[in-house]
């Protein structure tokens, strides 16, 4: 039986930690959140998915002193007609946490430029920031491309999944199964990345 390795996933986001626990279980790694070790969340002010991801992996490695590998994750929702907005800023367009906001002020950023919401072109992109127990910094992205659809639909999956509809799927990603978002999402393509430089120490 294979050794489980353990990595610090540099969040406070339990919805984040479930999600990498069902892509990541297969191949004996368990992450473990930030906030079981600090109740400091590192200060978000890069200018790039990358800036941010390696300023909180960099934040949760000296948290554990180099012990175990470090992961963290920077991603967004990036759409076409918005300049790529909220990008980076997604989280913060929530206003903490209530995404109804962000549905809104996504929907009357367009109605400002006289553009309907439906099936505007968009992107889930996630960089994903690892470090290893010798100190190594890696990067890696995933892309997902879809477009976005209002009212929102679906009960699965948090953050934007209600307003986003991959492509070559008619459901938003809400709607999927969790399995099935999990096998072609944005972080899934970022985590194949990663393990396929297989760093990990067994």
């Amino acid at each position: 039986m294979s050794k489980q390795i353990k990595i610090i996933l540099a969040s406070h986001n339990e919805n984040k930690l479930i999600e990498f626990e069902n892509i990541l279980k297969k191949f004996h790694i368990k992450p473990l959140l930030l906030k079981n070790f600090t109740s400091i969340v590192p200060k978000e002010n890069g200018k790039s998915f990358e800036e941010n991801a390696l300023i909180k992996s960099r934040f949760a490695s000296k948290v554990v002193n180099h012990s175990m590998p470090s992961l963290a994750d920077d991603s967004g929702l990036c759409i076409k007609n918005l300049n790529n907005q909220p990008g980076i800023y997604s989280r913060r367009w929530s206003e903490d946490n209530d995404y109804v906001k962000a549905y809104n002020k996504i929907k009357n950023s367009l109605e400002k430029k006289n553009i309907t919401m439906n099936n505007q072109v968009a992107k889930f992109v996630c960089v994903l920031a690892f470090i290893d127990i010798d100190k190594k910094e890696h990067l890696y992205k995933g892309t997902l491309e879809g477009r976005i659809i209002f009212p929102p639909r679906g009960i699965f999956g948090f953050g934007y999944d209600p307003i986003f509809v991959p492509n070559g799927y008619n459901k938003t990603l809400a709607e999927l199964k969790p399995s099935i978002k999990n096998s072609i999402s944005h972080r899934r393509k970022a985590i194949k990345k990663l393990l396929s430089n297989k760093l990990f120490k067994i």
